[in-house]
């Protein structure tokens, strides 16, 4: 009976699985905080170590070494000299300008690798986050656009009609002008432009340009004319630069960027003209 006791009483002494599991999970976190303060601060440990042995009387000095070590300076030291001779003087200056220079390099370098710490980066990713939510959530949901076409008896000018499309953001908004545009006007004696049977395959906008990729009937249903290529590239370009955050357009069929269109340069983003624009 005794002895049972006696076991019994170990048992109830040993920790319990919670507490092990959770001394466990404390070491891994300690473990991972110290990796990941090392990675970010790399003489870290070194400088704990190189403390350590200071405080046990191990640090090491210049006169400590070894004999053979000092002779071996002295003696590399006199060769140095020997082989300067005369110049010595210059040729340390010019060292130690060549070594200040390193220096700042270095200096500079560690600084842009170094960077912020591993919790300024963690902060900033999610500050970025945040800001990128804000602005998407700042650009407006609906968008009041001129939208050009063709006019009856206008010469060398474009006419417009004004139609509110869903946005949210830059690429929505120029999707949905784009479609607007490929449906044509709904007045009367406004005739479209862009070529029939064309479809818009894709749409990319990047620091205010945008790119649109249409498909192959946009270059084949086109007139055999150059007199309207002017017309159809600018009843697009200043439909879609109504819309905030673009300023030019770069074209795209089926993928293939073309650099021109009939008489048009496209080589270079196109950019409003108001030359074509009708101002009621």
């Amino acid at each position: 009976m005794n002895i049972r006791n006696k076991q019994a009483k170990k048992r109830k002494k040993r920790p319990s699985p919670i507490l092990r599991f959770t001394f466990i999970i404390i070491l891994l976190v300690a473990a991972g905080f110290i990796i990941f303060y090392n990675i970010d601060n790399p003489n870290f440990v070194k400088n704990k170590f190189s403390s350590l042995l200071n405080d046990s009387g191990s640090e090491l000095v210049v006169s400590d070494l070894p004999e053979t070590d000092t002779g071996q300076l002295s003696s590399s030291s006199s060769v140095e000299e020997s082989v300067t001779g005369g110049d010595s003087g210059a040729n340390e200056k010019e060292i130690e300008d060549d070594v200040e220079a390193t220096a700042g390099d270095s200096s500079e370098d560690n600084q842009t690798e170094s960077g912020l710490s591993l919790w300024q980066k963690i902060r900033n990713f999610f500050t970025n986050q945040k800001s990128e939510k804000e602005n998407e959530s700042s650009y407006p949901n609906r968008l009041e656009v001129n939208f050009y076409f063709s006019g009856l008896g206008e010469e060398k000018k474009l006419v417009s009609e004004k139609r509110t499309i869903f946005a949210g953001n830059a690429d929505i908004a120029v999707k949905n002008a784009v479609q607007e545009l490929l449906k044509g006007p709904t007045q009367p004696y406004h005739f479209p432009l862009i070529p029939a049977g064309t479809k818009l395959i894709g749409v990319e906008t990047y620091e205010n340009i945008v790119k649109i990729d249409l498909s192959q009937e946009f270059l084949e249903n086109s007139l055999d004319t150059r007199i309207l290529d002017e017309y159809v590239i600018y009843s697009i370009v200043n439909t879609l630069t109504e819309i905030p955050e673009v300023e030019g357009v770069i074209f795209y069929i089926e993928g293939m960027r073309i650099k021109i269109y009939g008489n048009v340069d496209l080589s270079v983003p196109a950019i409003r003209n108001k030359e074509y624009i009708d101002e009621e």
